[in-house]
Protein backbone atom coordinates (compact mmCIF):
# COMPACT_ATOMS: atom_id res chain seq x y z
CA UNK A 1 0.00 0.00 0.00
CA UNK A 2 2.78 2.39 0.99
CA UNK A 3 5.88 3.24 -1.09
CA UNK A 4 9.08 2.38 0.18
CA UNK A 5 9.54 6.13 1.52
CA UNK A 6 7.36 4.80 4.68
CA UNK A 7 9.40 1.67 5.49
CA UNK A 8 12.84 3.80 4.48
CA UNK A 9 11.96 6.73 6.70
CA UNK A 10 10.39 4.26 9.61
CA UNK A 11 13.93 2.64 9.85
CA UNK A 12 15.83 5.52 9.94
CA UNK A 13 13.32 6.96 12.70
CA UNK A 14 14.45 3.39 14.43
CA UNK A 15 17.51 3.98 13.77
CA UNK A 16 17.84 7.15 15.01
CA UNK A 17 15.82 6.50 18.28
CA UNK A 18 18.45 3.54 18.91
CA UNK A 19 21.25 6.41 18.99
CA UNK A 20 19.46 8.49 21.29
CA UNK A 21 19.59 5.37 23.69
CA UNK A 22 23.54 4.43 23.24
CA UNK A 23 24.21 8.06 23.23
CA UNK A 24 22.39 8.09 26.72
CA UNK A 25 24.26 5.14 27.70
CA UNK A 26 27.70 6.05 26.88
CA UNK A 27 27.00 9.17 29.10
CA UNK A 28 25.77 6.80 31.43
CA UNK A 29 29.00 5.20 31.53
CA UNK A 30 31.41 7.90 31.27
CA UNK A 31 32.93 7.51 34.63
CA UNK A 32 33.43 3.49 33.97
CA UNK A 33 36.36 2.45 33.78
CA UNK A 34 37.60 0.30 30.71
CA UNK A 35 34.05 1.14 28.92
CA UNK A 36 34.51 1.82 24.94
CA UNK A 37 31.77 3.70 23.49
CA UNK A 38 29.02 1.85 21.69
CA UNK A 39 27.65 3.83 18.80
CA UNK A 40 24.63 2.96 15.25
CA UNK A 41 26.12 2.33 12.09
CA UNK A 42 22.85 2.38 9.78
CA UNK A 43 23.42 4.53 6.86
CA UNK A 44 26.16 2.46 5.36
CA UNK A 45 24.24 -0.89 5.86
CA UNK A 46 21.18 1.35 4.05
CA UNK A 47 23.45 2.65 1.35
CA UNK A 48 24.81 -1.34 0.89
CA UNK A 49 21.33 -2.49 0.72
CA UNK A 50 20.51 0.15 -2.35
CA UNK A 51 23.35 -0.69 -3.96
CA UNK A 52 23.08 -4.59 -3.70
CA UNK A 53 18.95 -4.28 -5.03
CA UNK A 54 19.14 -8.26 -4.65
CA UNK A 55 15.80 -8.47 -5.79
CA UNK A 56 15.56 -6.94 -9.30
CA UNK A 57 11.79 -5.80 -9.96
CA UNK A 58 10.51 -4.99 -13.89
CA UNK A 59 11.20 -1.42 -14.73
CA UNK A 60 8.93 0.32 -17.61
CA UNK A 61 9.84 3.49 -16.41
CA UNK A 62 12.91 5.05 -15.42
CA UNK A 63 10.71 7.59 -13.46
CA UNK A 64 10.00 4.04 -11.40
CA UNK A 65 11.58 3.17 -7.84
CA UNK A 66 13.82 0.67 -6.85
CA UNK A 67 12.76 -1.66 -3.97
CA UNK A 68 14.90 -2.40 -1.12
CA UNK A 69 15.30 -6.33 -1.17
CA UNK A 70 15.80 -6.57 2.72
CA UNK A 71 14.54 -4.55 5.64
CA UNK A 72 17.60 -2.36 6.69
CA UNK A 73 18.17 -2.60 10.57
CA UNK A 74 20.19 -0.48 12.27
CA UNK A 75 23.68 -2.55 14.34
CA UNK A 76 25.46 -1.39 17.49
CA UNK A 77 28.94 -1.57 17.43
CA UNK A 78 31.81 -1.02 19.86
CA UNK A 79 34.51 1.67 19.05
CA UNK A 80 37.71 0.20 20.11
CA UNK A 81 40.21 2.36 18.25
CA UNK A 82 40.49 4.79 20.85
CA UNK A 83 40.97 5.32 24.27
CA UNK A 84 39.95 9.20 25.86
CA UNK A 85 41.24 8.04 29.87
CA UNK A 86 44.19 6.57 31.62
CA UNK A 87 41.49 4.00 32.92
CA UNK A 88 40.92 3.02 28.94
CA UNK A 89 37.31 4.48 29.13
CA UNK A 90 37.25 6.50 25.50
CA UNK A 91 33.99 8.35 26.14
CA UNK A 92 33.83 12.34 25.79
CA UNK A 93 30.89 13.35 27.09
CA UNK A 94 31.03 16.97 24.99
CA UNK A 95 30.60 14.77 21.80
CA UNK A 96 28.03 12.19 22.78
CA UNK A 97 25.79 15.16 23.68
CA UNK A 98 26.03 16.78 20.32
CA UNK A 99 25.44 13.74 18.64
CA UNK A 100 23.01 13.81 20.93
CA UNK A 101 21.53 16.74 19.87
CA UNK A 102 22.41 16.44 16.07
CA UNK A 103 20.32 12.91 16.28
CA UNK A 104 17.39 14.63 17.65
CA UNK A 105 17.20 16.99 14.97
CA UNK A 106 17.58 14.43 12.53
CA UNK A 107 14.63 12.75 14.05
CA UNK A 108 12.77 15.54 13.82
CA UNK A 109 13.61 16.03 10.35
CA UNK A 110 12.10 12.37 9.65
CA UNK A 111 9.21 12.66 11.26
CA UNK A 112 8.07 15.83 9.42
CA UNK A 113 8.99 13.82 6.07
CA UNK A 114 7.50 10.75 7.61
CA UNK A 115 4.04 13.13 8.13
CA UNK A 116 3.97 14.93 4.97
CA UNK A 117 4.05 11.11 3.08
CA UNK A 118 0.57 10.59 5.55
CA UNK A 119 -1.33 13.72 4.40
CA UNK A 120 -0.14 12.82 0.64
CA UNK A 121 -2.31 9.63 0.98
CA UNK A 122 -4.87 11.61 3.15
CA UNK A 123 -5.25 14.31 0.02
CA UNK A 124 -5.45 11.67 -2.10
CA UNK A 125 -7.88 9.33 0.07
CA UNK A 126 -9.98 12.50 0.74
CA UNK A 127 -10.07 14.22 -2.58
CA UNK A 128 -9.40 17.29 -1.11
CA UNK A 129 -6.11 19.88 -2.21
Amino acid sequence: MFNSNFYTLKSAMDASMLRQEIHAHNIANAETPGYKRRYVEFESILQKALDERRVKLKITNPKHMKALSLPVKPVVKIDYSTTYRNDGNNVDIDREVVEMVENGMRYQVLSRLLSMNIERYNVVLRGVR
